[in-house]
């Protein structure tokens, strides 16, 4: 069983509207673990979905609004 806190998870408020283009916003996640900071991963928000790229992988993963919204 995993212990700690979870890796991946975020909040944001935004106040004004964002325009969102198909290329998205690209949105870099660290982990700030003691005095080390390591990349996770990048995630790129867009029209289509959201996709998930860990640090140094080959391929992404990708999930459209359709499938989050039946999670």
């Amino acid at each position: 069983m995993a212990k700690g806190k979870p890796k991946k998870w975020a909040t944001a408020t935004v106040l004004e509207p964002i325009h969102l283009g198909k290329a998205g916003i690209e949105i870099i996640v660290w982990d700030k673990y003691k005095k080390t900071n390591t990349r996770l991963g990048t995630a790129v928000i867009s029209v289509g979905g959201i996709r998930w790229k860990q640090y140094k992988a080959q391929r992404s993963h990708r999930v459209t609004w359709d499938q989050l919204s039946e999670m």
